[in-house]
C-alpha cells in the first residue's frame, strides 16, 4: 500500500493556555471516504512515532507505518470498508524527517523570520485534538466511526471521548490511560526534560545556531526507551553479556553490561533524528495529560463520554498499569456508559503495543464490528 503525505495549514490555532498560532502538519489517508462521510477512523500517534501510520511512501521505502499490521485491506482497521486518518503531531520528536510537516519550537515564526524556540507556546494534548478537529471538518466529516491510539495516541484518543463525545462513536486506547500515570509523568516526561534542559548545549531553548543539546537529548531517549520495552526484551536481545571491547563489569569498575551500551546506542540513534525542544514540549504536554481537567475531574468526566470504549492495557507495561484502564472503565460503566478491558498479554512491555501489535487484530476487529457504528 502507497501512500502519500498531504498538508494541512490552519492561520490560527487557539491553544489551552489562552494563546492562538498558526498551524501546519502532515496528514496521511488510507481507504476511502464513503458518499456518506462516515466511514473515517481517526489513528492518533505515541510519543516518538508521527502520521505515517501504514503503508510505504515507494518501493524502495525500508519500512512501513507503525501500526502497517492493523491498517489496511482485510486488517483490523479495514480500509475496504474504512477510511483511516493519521496526523502528525504539534511540536512532532522527528520534525527533521523529511516526510514530517509539524508546528514547533524549531518552525519559521512569521514575525521574526527565526525558530520560535522558547517563545512557542506551551501545547497540551487537547491541543492536538483541537488541531485534529479542524482538519476533520475540513475533510467534511461530523462524525467519526472511531479514534484509536497507543499510548500517547490513547491520550489523544480519550480527549476525543470528552472533548468532542458527540462525534465519535467509538475509541480504542492501547497501552495507555486516562491521565499522565505517576512514573511515566517523573521517569520519562520530567526526568527526560531535565536531562535535556541540563545539557549545557542547550541554552534555554534557543540554540538552532549552534550545536544541538544532543547529550542530553540522548539522556532523556535512553529513559524513555529503557521504561518502554520490558527486562525480559532487553535480556531476550543482549542477554547477559559483557559490552565489546570492555572489562567484564565485576572486574573493572569501568566495565559495562552489552545492554547498557546497546541501550545507549538506540538512544544516540534517535537523538540525531529528534529536536530537543520538541522532545521538551511533547514529554511537557504529555506529563500534563489528564481528562479530568477542565470537566471537574475524572468522575465528571467519565460521564461525559458517549463513545463506546475498548481499552487494551499491556500486562507488564511499567509506564501503563492494567489497573489504571479499569479504573477509567469502571467509573464509565456506573454511569451507564460502555467500556470494556481487554488486556494483552505480552512480553514486551510497553513497547508491545507496536512490536506485538498483530495481536490486537482479534479485539479490535470484534469492536468494531459487534454492532453497528452509529
Amino acid at each position: 500500500m502507497f501512500v502519500q503525505k498531504h498538508i494541512f495549514h490552519t492561520p490560527k490555532l487557539d491553544l489551552d493556555i489562552a494563546k492562538s498560532v498558526p498551524v501546519t502538519v502532515g496528514y496521511e489517508t488510507y481507504g476511502h471516504l464513503n458518499p456518506t462521510r462516515d466511514n473515517a477512523i481517526l489513528i492518533c500517534h505515541p510519543f516518538s512515532a508521527n502520521g505515517h501510520a501504514a503503508g510505504r511512501y515507494s518501493a524502495d521505502d525500508p519500512s512501513p507505518g507503525w501500526w502497517d499490521s492493523l491498517i489496511g485491506p482485510g486488517k483490523a482497521f479495514d480500509t475496504d470498508r474504512f477510511f483511516v486518518i493519521a496526523v502528525d503531531s504539534l511540536c512532532n520528536l522527528s520534525t527533521h524527517h523529511p516526510m514530517v510537516v509539524t508546528t514547533g519550537p524549531a518552525t519559521i515564526n512569521p514575525e521574526t523570520g527565526r525558530p520560535y524556540g522558547a517563545d512557542f507556546p506551551q501545547i497540551t494534548m487537547r491541543d492536538n485534538v483541537r488541531l485534529q478537529h479542524q482538519l476533520i471538518r475540513t475533510l467534511g466529516i461530523e462524525r467519526l466511526a472511531a479514534v484509536a491510539g497507543p499510548g500517547t495516541g490513547g491520550f489523544q484518543a480519550l480527549e476525543w471521548a470528552v472533548t468532542y463525545p458527540d462525534m465519535v462513536a467509538r475509541v480504542i486506547a492501547v497501552a495507555s490511560a486516562h491521565q499522565a500515570p505517576p512514573v511515566f509523568s517523573l521517569a520519562v516526561c520530567q526526568a527526560g526534560i531535565d536531562a535535556v534542559i541540563a545539557d549545557p548545549a542547550y541554552k534555554g531553548g534557543e540554540y538552532y545556531d549552534s550545536e544541538p543539546p544532543v547529550e542530553g537529548l540522548a539522556r532523556a531517549l535512553f529513559l524513555l526507551s529503557t521504561l518502554t520495552y520490558s527486562d525480559a526484551w532487553i535480556a531476550d536481545r543482549w542477554e547477559r553479556k559483557t559490552a565489546k571491547g570492555s572489562m567484564h563489569p565485576r572486574s573493572d569498575r569501568e566495565g559495562r553490561f552489552a545492554f547498557q551500551d546497546g541501550m545507549e546506542q538506540l538512544a544516540r540513534e534517535k537523538a540525531r533524528e529528534v529536536d530537543a525542544n520538541h522532545f521538551v514540549y511533547s514529554a511537557r504536554a504529555a506529563l500534563l495529560h489528564d481528562i479530568g481537567y477542565g470537566n471537574r475531574g475524572i468522575e465528571v468526566a467519565a460521564q461525559i463520554i458517549k463513545a463506546k470504549l475498548l481499552l487494551v492495557p499491556v500486562t507488564g507495561d511499567l509506564l501503563f498499569p492494567v489497573e489504571a484502564s479499569r479504573q477509567l472503565a469502571d467509573l464509565i460503566n456506573q454511569h451507564g456508559g460502555r467500556a470494556e478491558v481487554v488486556p494483552l498479554e505480552a512480553g514486551n512491555g510497553h513497547a508491545s503495543a507496536l512490536q506485538d501489535c498483530l495481536w490486537l487484530t482479534e479485539p479490535l476487529t470484534r469492536f468494531l464490528r459487534c454492532e453497528e457504528m452509529h
